[in-house]
């Protein structure tokens, strides 16, 4: 029975933490069936007499180790005191030899604790805007000792990572959940060579779901043994969810079914393909080596568009701008977002219809040079609005000199949505618009059609390659950074041939009637199968590992 006083401080000290509590500390819990793999593969893979959790929080991967019976000296570490206290708690047992320590871990250093044998848990996802700075300097510090030299842009589970493998024993374990940014970014990939440099067998295992939907964080387990050795590849493994892990059969690496892939710092490791099966893996593999598919750096310039800093003020309809009075030779055409592209070609019309629809897609960019004295009137009262508004203090427009004039504006060939739903956008820019942040513009520098580029963009080569290429968000969000579409694929048929241009406006027109399927089979079948030669099976596996990945990107919406 639990001491009246004990159960007092249990009552005080062990209060779950709020959701933005939770946020600012980084800390979201575990599942227990990660949990208890974690714990079963650490003690399998090394000779365990002791485990350290260096992020304790209630104290359940200490208490599954415990309840194993595999490690007899148990270390824990939390900044939260409410988490020492929840795993002291869970721990209250007799025999157990438990350090609990109420610290940043990253204060902590190797020297005060005795090394052990497996490191195991999950290390706190807190973004760089809310690392604190005294933190960040110890982190990355100890980053550094392990010879990584990370950016003040890193957010904090990469160098706690380094930092955990420091209190290990020579041919010690680490298992541990991480972000799949481990795998995309760019000081995710130096943690992940510098696990390799110390680490003979380093894993990582993916799921098809996301088990962290309060953190909208895609995550995997790392699973890295025999500290003091070397490896040269990563092993990926796919499984379709957490429950998989309880009849996961392991092998001294990890587990049956992946594939291993070299890690180099300049280019990320395509986690995705993880998910495609051994046909669709050899297809995919076979068209990145095809003398007529190239990468969209080899055919343009990724552009960014511009940012306004108060787009309902800088914005109008051309019926609004009239009422107003402002000059129609201020008045410019843009595309706003994906919304903005319903079709393969972006037109006047287009501006028309979305306009006649009450969005604004005019951009107010008033012209000094043609300045009249009724134009000065008018721009004397444009931005009295902005200054009743507000629109001159705000961060865009504060730092520009005049602030009504917006700067980085783009013409170019091609627009392409910088996020997406299920189905990415592009379309040709036929009307010349300028383009919000919101898109990527394409400037040709090869004499390749843009009509043929955009068909491409429908291909199931295409969508596939940005679905590997690019990152998923929140929400089921597809988002697209400029160095991830300079590495998308397209299908570039040789010159003479010509059957494309038969089918660009039924293309058009089944992307504005909502049939996307439709128009990815037309852009397929002339493409795909005409074009380069695949067969209908071939393309039929481009189609289907498509499907998986937006599937799986899609379901972390639920």
């Amino acid at each position: 029975m639990i001491p009246l006083a004990r159960l007092l401080l249990t009552i005080i000290m062990a209060q779950p933490l709020t959701q933005s509590e939770r946020k600012a500390l980084g800390a979201y819990y575990t599942d227990e069936n990660v949990v208890r793999f974690l714990v079963r593969w650490g003690l399998r893979n090394a000779t365990v007499s002791s485990a350290m959790d260096p992020s304790c929080g209630d104290g359940r991967f200490l208490a599954a180790a415990a309840e194993a019976g595999g490690a007899g000296r148990l270390v824990g570490c939390d900044v939260s005191p409410q988490a020492v206290e929840s795993t002291r708690l869970r721990l209250g047992g007799d025999g157990l030899e438990a350090k609990l320590l109420q610290s940043d871990f990253f204060a902590l250093q190797p020297e005060s604790v005795a090394p052990v044998d497996l490191v195991v848990g999950n290390p706190p996802f807190i973004r760089y805007q809310r690392f604190d700075d005294g933190s960040r300097a110890k982190a990355l510090e100890s980053a550094l000792r392990m010879g990584v030299r990370l950016s003040k842009r890193t957010s904090s589970w990469a160098p706690f990572l380094l930092h955990a493998v420091r209190f290990l024993n020579p041919d010690g374990a680490l298992a541990m959940v991480v972000p799949a940014e481990i795998t995309q970014a760019r000081y995710g990939l130096r943690t992940l060579g510098a696990l390799l440099d110390h680490f003979g067998a380093v894993t990582l295992l993916a799921f098809e779901r996301n088990f962290f939907l309060d953190a909208q964080q895609d995550t995997c387990l790392l699973l890295a043994r025999e500290k003091g050795q070397q490896s040269r590849h990563v092993r990926l493994v796919p499984l379709s969810s957490i429950t998989d892990l309880a009849d996961l059969e392991l092998d001294g690496g990890g587990a049956d079914g992946g594939f291993d892939v070299a890690v180099k710092v300049e280019g990320p490791v395509r986690f995705a393909e993880a998910f495609l099966k051994p046909a669709e893996r050899r297809v995919w593999r076979r068209l990145k080596g095809h003398d007529q598919v190239r990468s969209l750096a080899s055919l343009a310039t990724v552009t960014n568009g511009y940012v306004t800093g108060d787009n309902e003020f800088f914005h109008r309809t051309r019926e609004v701008a009239e009422t107003e009075r402002l000059p129609p030779t201020w008045l410019f055409p843009v595309a706003r977002s994906s919304k903005s592209l319903r079709g393969l070609l972006f037109e006047k019309s287009d501006v028309a219809d979305l306009e006649s629809r009450g969005l604004a897609h005019h951009l107010i960019l008033p012209q000094e040079d043609l300045f009249l004295a009724a134009d000065r009137d008018v721009l004397n009262e444009w931005l009295a609005q902005g200054s009743r508004r507000g629109t001159p203090q705000r961060f865009k427009c504060r730092s520009r000199d005049p602030w009504w004039r917006v700067p980085g504006l783009q013409k170019t060939d091609v627009l392409i949505g910088y996020m997406s739903g299920a189905y990415p956008r592009a379309a040709v820019n036929r009307c010349g618009a300028y383009y919000t942040n919101s898109l990527h513009g394409l400037r040709l520098f090869q004499e390749v059609p843009p009509e043929l580029i955009v068909l491409g963009f429908y291909s199931s080569l295409t969508l596939l390659s940005l679905e590997i290429e690019g990152r998923s968000y929140g929400g089921g969000i597809l988002k697209v950074e400029p160095r991830e579409l300079d590495r998308a694929l397209l299908p570039l048929p040789e010159a003479a041939f010509t059957g494309w241009r038969q089918v660009v406006h039924e293309v058009d027109r089944l992307l504005r009637d909502g049939r996307f399927e439709d128009a990815n089979r037309q852009v397929d079948a002339v493409l795909l199968k005409e074009g380069l030669g695949l067969t209908e099976r071939d393309v039929q596996r481009l189609r289907e590992a498509r499907e998986r990945l937006m599937q799986r990107r899609l379901g972390r919406r639920l």
